[in-house]
């Protein structure tokens, strides 16, 4: 055989190779969710336990007569539907951060790629720790039905790279000593549809909490099609809207009735004044109208209100100037204004100069965090769109604190992020929006310092500090290039780590807080795409994904549920609500219906 023939020979067994492996990677099923849409579900889950039993083999005996440790999974569950960039590139498998059992049970439910043999590791999931899941599923029936059994694992959280070891140390106080049981799993697919159409699973575990002490542990989920759903179509647009009547009105009744939560109380960190601002804010954005008795004596109340805390005074200044757009300001209110201005500026941390740098706290005193740099820096904008008179300094040292304050870089990444007026001149056609590109590091914020571990609330609170910042700086006609230049990197570095750590479904980034301030991480989301007018981050709708989250979280009554026992339901219900009415959007506040 000549090597000519020879080398033919090889093309013809490539090429027929290739089309061999194309035809099968062909018949393999993926998901057909359409761009930036979703499937709808609707779902039933449970959750029993035993009694605490002295040993492994007790517990996996005992009867479910016991109660579930609140801990052990949010009052909140997941929203019951899979949103299509949750799945990874290949359209097979759902990706991202798992903060909850019943999501990781959806996420090896929704798994197409695993067909036979199948694995999910989920690290850090509070309170159980680094799960692993492994098991078979057996071939699908002539209706696509398969059911997969195998077990499931937990043990206290690793460390994980070059981290401090007392981050997982501090992790591990939160998890149980481990965790041993059984996983079963049916499901329905349509191949034909690219779809999981059903799915019902049941996890049976035995929990070690402590010395001799074991409690079993069941959760059942279940889930059935609904429909699917095109990016923010008129189903969702008109839900969303219904939900913001809704939200708001619940609020107004809670006004109405004078709530105990409304109302001051001396003592540290009361907000009384504070969520009454929050409320009347929310009544604003959320339909109420300007003449609305409730409202009206509302912000009567609030202007009598004796409000020392940057927290409060910052709210009433938001509040005070969103009223402002609907009705004149008269002299007594623009005088109460400027003494919550005043004050809001004495809540800061003394220890540095605050013409250099402003740190705010509380009151004043000897701390400072990001939640709260964020509400003084919204303060301070309000006060300003007021025309009241501020330091010329404070923008730029508001700023400088930020900076020093951003965590460490994690790497770095393409930023990728499209305006709405990008989307907008794509509607219509087969190619994807423009989009602003870039190159950036992957910083996020933390709580307080910058060696904690960040996540998702505190950086979008940071970064719509630094672009309050920005904003402030512009209108008070800062030359400071040099500072401007900072502000951007960091805020391009902050969305960079949003990006990359993206859900709505947790408060991402750093497990400790994934439950925690859930409805609150969603607003401080809202506001810094809007703060920037970002419509995608990464290719992600964050309006629509975060939408779906809160519609499946509001009650019949109007308000909205929080992820954790510590997040009061009027709190939640606000914060839903200005994510949902998009309260940072420029332009006016609506008083009528919408097109949202």
């Amino acid at each position: 055989m000549t090597t000519r023939t020879a080398a033919a020979l090889w093309r013809v067994l490539f090429a027929n190779v290739w089309i061999l492996c194309a035809a099968l990677s062909a018949q393999k099923t993926a998901w057909r969710i359409p761009p930036l849409g979703a499937v709808e579900y609707s779902r039933e889950c449970s959750a029993d336990a035993s009694r605490p039993a002295r040993s492994r083999g007790d517990a996996a005996r005992a009867p479910l007569d016991g109660k579930l440790p609140g801990r052990y999974l949010p009052r909140l569950p997941p929203a019951p539907w899979l949103c299509q960039p949750e799945l990874r590139g290949d359209q097979r498998a759902v990706e991202g951060p798992i903060g909850d059992v019943r999501d990781a049970l959806r996420a090896l439910a929704f798994d197409l790629a695993q067909d036979r043999a199948a694995r999910l590791q989920v690290g850090r999931l509070i309170p159980f720790g680094d799960v692993t899941a492994r098991g078979r599923w057996s071939p699908r029936d002539e209706q696509g039905r398969q059911t997969f059994t195998g077990d499931v694992t937990a043990r206290p959280p690793l460390r994980i790279g070059r981290e401090d070891r007392a981050v997982a140390e501090r992790l591990a106080l939160l998890c149980v000593h481990g965790a041993k049981g059984s996983l079963e799993l049916e499901r329905a697919v349509d191949e034909s549809r690219g779809l999981v159409v059903s799915f019902a699973a049941r996890c049976d575990l035995v929990v070690e909490e402590g010395d001799k002490a074991f409690r079993r542990v069941v959760i059942e989920d279940r889930w059935q099609l609904v429909a699917v759903r095109e990016n923010q179509d008129f189903d969702f647009r008109k839900r969303v809207m219904q939900a913001i009547r809704d939200g708001a009105g619940w609020v107004r009744e809670q006004v109405q009735q004078d709530e105990s939560y409304l109302r001051d109380k001396r003592g540290e960190r009361n907000y009384g004044s504070g969520r009454l601002a929050l409320a009347l804010l929310t009544m604003l954005h959320g339909y109420v109208p300007a003449d609305d008795d409730v409202l009206v004596r509302g912000f009567q109340r609030l202007l009598r209100a004796r409000i020392d805390d940057a927290y409060s005074l910052a709210t009433a200044l938001l509040a005070i100037d969103a009223w402002h757009r609907r009705a004149p300001l008269d002299d007594r209110g623009r005088k109460v204004a400027d003494k919550w201005l005043r004050e809001l500026l004495k809540c800061v941390d003394p220890r540095v100069e605050p013409d250099e740098l402003l740190r705010f706290n509380y009151t004043a005193g000897p701390r400072f965090d990001t939640s709260l740099q964020q509400y003084g820096l919204l303060g301070l904008r309000a006060a300003q769109r007021l025309e009241l008179s501020l330091p010329d300094t404070a923008f730029a040292a508001a700023a400088r604190h930020l900076l020093d304050v951003q965590t460490h870089s994690e790497g770095s990444a393409t930023l990728l992020w499209c305006d709405h007026g990008q989307v907008q001149a794509a509607l219509g056609g087969d190619d994807p929006p423009d989009a602003h590109k870039g190159r950036a590091r992957l910083r996020g914020f933390a709580y307080q310092h910058p060696e904690e571990p960040p996540f998702g609330s505190m950086t979008s609170a940071g970064v719509s500090a630094l672009l309050l910042a920005r904003q402030g700086m512009l209108a008070q006609r800062h030359t400071d290039r040099a500072l401007l230049q900072r502000i951007d990197g960091a805020i391009d570095d902050g969305f960079a780590w949003l990006g990359a750590n993206f859900s709505v479904r947790v408060n991402p980034g750093f497990a400790e807080r994934a439950d925690n301030h859930w409805a609150y991480w969603l607003y401080c989301l809202e506001r810094c795409c809007e703060l920037r007018g970002v419509a995608r981050l990464q290719g992600r709708d964050w309006y629509h994904e975060g939408g779906v989250q809160l519609l499946a979280a509001q009650n019949p009554n109007g308000s909205f549920r929080g992820r954790h026992d510590s997040t009061l339901l009027l709190d939640s219900t606000c914060f839903a609500v200005l994510f949902l009415a998009k309260a940072s959007a420029s332009g006016p506040i609506t008083g009528g219906g919408s097109d949202k």
